[in-house]
């Protein structure tokens, strides 16, 4: 059962995420900030044990390693308390990452959060 449909603009790879050295505290980059700005209001469910869905429309066809996208996305449903937390317990039943090809005017992430109930 589909619990909530979340869409997102387009976030920043893992890489860009943070600022700061090996001897420097970590830091949101200017990036990740204005990302995060630009993410809409999520009312907050704290749903557990579920599957997460997440479909890329990408900004051009440059070649892109789509996992490093999930990150920001993941802690942004966790802060806005959309979930309880992206661990593997509460994520159960799974996490999918599905390239969806290229949207040069809405590049996005579109998010499905799904009732786990741990039957196969």
């Amino acid at each position: 059962m589909i619990l909530a449909r979340i869409t997102l603009p387009f976030p920043p790879s893992v890489n860009s995420l943070f600022g700061g050295g090996s001897k420097q505290q970590r830091f949101h980059s200017k990036k990740y900030k204005e990302w995060l700005k630009a993410c809409p209001y999520v009312s907050p469910w704290c749903f557990d044990r579920i599957t997460l869905t997440y479909r890329y429309f990408f900004p051009d066809n440059r070649t892109r390693d789509a996992e490093n996208y999930v990150k920001a996305a993941s802690d942004f449903l966790v802060k806005a308390r959309a979930i309880e937390d992206d661990c593997w317990a509460c994520v159960s039943g799974g996490l999918h990452v599905l390239p969806c090809g290229i949207d040069r005017h809405n590049p996005r992430v579109e998010i499905t959060i799904e009732d786990y109930d741990g039957q196969t």
